[in-house]
């Protein structure tokens, strides 16, 4: 009994001092509400929809990732709402405030308690993006629209529950908004009409736009709607007479963003050259021009104090913008507030330092970032293409510097102050099928024609033209030596060639010139002894080669989306795999000695809301940095991932107080063993009671 009472008493010490080293340090963004076995999160991923708390306390903005939540004085992120499977395209508050709504990427409507952070609830009535949302005036009822769906979907919002489905478009709904006073609903949609609908009866009138209908909005009175549309107009309606008050056409490709200010003076709309037009709501005359963003706009709204306006833009940045309380006849007295949440879309370059301590980016923004991978924090940004997309990114050996190669056929070389040397402008434009050799002496690149060039870095020479694949070349890896060179694409094969001598040296499969869907190439990945390789294709299973004999060794089952990244641990031990349905499988690199199906990876890491498109090892083996095209970057601890799948000692499929008490009372013992010193002990037990408490 003494024993016993000595263990528990022992187990009751770890755990609370375990429990309290995680209380007791406070994280920030980059470390809130992070998938299990990740450590850090480096962007929010791109913002979507953006709206103002009803108080004007707070701003809302949706992403690829969930709701951030930010203080509206301040400008400083105050939450995240994530459930780290789904990405949210729109969101709106409840009149009151107390319940923020999001539309998911995968068709669902997710409700969270603002107070708490909590999800509440998920309403499933979409198949596609749901991109549009909107609460009833007195908070009782949620409309949604979902991108290429012609209905309009209707929640009671106290119990969850499906209230109505409006029919009557023939296309696609892009818009729904309430009016003042709740009984009607207007929706624009792709058919180029607005339906304004009873929202008791469901009956609807119609007002034919002509061109498809992006965006709506009410007058506060009520007496007035607006309409923004793909043959750049915009257009004020009266409703009473349901006829057209005014228009005008912006020199712009679309107007997808309208919104008026709260007081009803101002009507701010998307204008030429990604610029925000601010207009006088009852004559339309031009009050100012707010000019920062890079792209088309996505989403426009006042605060309820009608003195800020926040955008959000394609170019990934949610601004803030200060149109001032004097209403002059001529113009608004305006100036840009504050940026924020300024991150890329996809994440298209990853590449670890020698010491494993920095990490260099790649996006489609055309901008190469450098991360420190201890603190998480962004170092530095420089500029590379402004043809967009980063192409490749690596270090030298020398740990100092890095290269980039744009998208424009410009390879880049570049240390922590900027650029170190000349750049190579090289005869070419790098597409999909970017790679550098390990040296950095050496770029393969695909070109239209399916042919690969290799480029000497040293000298900007063209050094070979690598010819052999009967469609489009999507990925190249060199092996760990540089001496070879895998290339994979469009015509399912996989073909190795002698770098040195630009020979074609075997090829890996059968080359499919078929028209219908192939098992097309995605992903390719060498063992660091240059003797294994990994493929990844559009079908989801992984196969193993032997790159000396050519001889098929394995093929991993286990995901459920096409394969897009692959990367070897520097040991060689294990293989990482990341996929189109948004998860990293771990698989021991070890076992892959038998060409028969291996369906069980030894962990499953989920986190990102997008596609997993890069993978790479830290140099230790200890850190897997994963790219999504949600935005974000995940840093995961790889050591820990594998302790905490090892944690589960009694093999029940959970972590819990009995894995303590076995492991507690296999003290002196050699197994289970959780850190690998030869003996399980009080250190064990530590192990065990962090993944609880984490």
């Amino acid at each position: 009994m003494q024993k016993i009472r000595v263990l528990f008493f022992s187990i009751f010490l770890v755990f609370a001092f375990v429990l309290f080293l995680h209380e007791g340090f406070t994280e920030d963004s980059r470390r809130w509400h992070l998938p299990e076995g990740a450590r850090a999160r480096l962007g929010k991923g791109s913002p979507t929809d953006v709206q103002f708390s009803p108080d004007g306390t707070q701003i809302a903005v949706a992403s690829t990732i969930g709701i951030w939540l930010y203080d509206a004085q301040t400008d400083q992120e105050t939450n995240l709402l994530t459930d780290h499977r789904r990405g949210i395209r729109s969101c709106a508050y409840s009149p009151d405030g107390t319940v923020l709504a999001g539309g998911g990427t995968d068709g669902t409507v997710l409700l969270w308690d603002v107070n708490t952070g909590q999800l509440v609830t998920t309403l499933k009535g979409h198949e596609r993006w749901v991109i549009t949302l909107a609460f009833s005036p007195d908070g009782k009822t949620l409309a949604s629209g979902a991108d290429y769906e012609d209905i309009v979907q209707l929640w009671d919002v106290a119990t969850a529950q499906h209230r109505a489905t409006f029919t009557g478009h023939t296309e696609g709904i892009r818009t729904v908004v309430f009016s003042p006073d709740g009984r009607t609903l207007a929706s624009g949609s792709r058919d180029g009409t607005i339906r304004l609908w009873d929202v008791v009866t469901g009956e609807h009138n119609v007002i034919l736009v002509g061109s498809q209908v992006l965006t709506v909005a009410f007058s506060p009175d009520g007496k007035t709607l607006v309409n923004g549309d793909r043959g750049n107009r915009i257009q004020l309606w009266d409703m009473d007479t349901r006829q057209p008050r005014w228009s005008f056409i912006e020199p712009t490709q679309i107007v997808s963003a309208v919104a008026f200010s709260p007081d009803g003076t101002l009507l701010a709309s998307e204008s030429e050259n990604d610029a925000i037009r601010l207009s006088d709501a009852d004559t339309g005359q031009q009050r100012a021009i707010l000019t920062a963003h890079t792209r088309p706009i996505r989403s426009l709204v006042f605060s309820p104090d009608s003195r800020t306006l926040v955008s959000v833009s394609e170019d990934d940045t949610v601004r803030l913008w200060d149109v001032g309380i004097q209403r002059g006849p001529i113009t608004v007295d305006s100036q840009l507030k504050a940026t924020f949440h300024a991150y890329p879309t996809f994440v298209t370059a990853l590449a670890f330092s020698s010491d494993g301590r920095t990490l260099v980016s790649g996006s489609e923004d055309g901008v190469l970032r450098l991360w420190n991978t201890d603190t998480a924090e962004q170092q530095g940004s420089v500029f590379v293409d402004d043809k967009r997309w980063v192409r490749a990114a690596a270090f030298l050996p020398d740990g100092g510097t890095f290269i980039s190669a744009g998208y424009d056929g410009t390879v880049r070389f570049w240390n922590t102050t900027g650029e170190k040397r000349p750049p190579l402008a090289l005869q070419d434009l790098f597409t999909v099928g970017t790679a550098f050799s390990p040296d950095g002496r050496i770029l393969a690149s695909e070109n239209e024609h399916s042919t690969i060039s290799l480029w000497d870095l040293t000298t900007g020479e063209h050094r070979a033209a690598l010819e052999g694949h009967i469609h489009w070349v999507k990925v190249l890896a060199f092996s760990p030596d540089g001496k070879t060179l895998a290339s994979g694409g469009g015509d399912s094969a996989i073909l190795l060639w002698d770098v040195s001598t630009g020979q074609h040296r075997a090829t890996l499969g059968k080359q499919d010139s078929t028209q219908g869907r192939r098992d097309d190439v995605y992903a390719l990945a060498f063992s660091s002894d240059n003797k294994t390789l990994a493929r990844g294709g559009a079908y989801g299973p992984i196969q193993l080669w032997d790159a000396n004999t050519q001889q098929r060794l394995s093929t991993l089952r286990g995901h459920t989306g096409e394969v897009d990244a692959l990367a070897f641990s520097p040991d060689g031990g294990t293989l990482a795999s990341g996929s189109w349905d948004g998860t990293i499988l771990l698989w021991d690199a070890t076992a892959f000695l038998t060409d028969e199906p291996q369906d069980s990876p030894t962990a499953i890491l989920k986190g990102h809301a997008g596609d997993v498109i890069h993978l790479v090892f830290s140099p230790d083996g200890g850190t897997l940095a994963s790219g999504s095209s949600d935005g974000t970057i995940l840093l995961w601890e790889i050591t820990s991932v594998l302790t905490q799948t090892a944690s589960d000692v009694n093999g029940d499929g959970i972590v819990n107080i009995l894995d303590l008490t076995f492991v507690a009372s296999s003290f002196g013992e050699n197994s289970p063993d959780l850190n690998g010193d030869g003996v399980v002990n009080i250190l064990d037990l530590v192990l065990v009671a962090q993944y609880i408490t984490e």
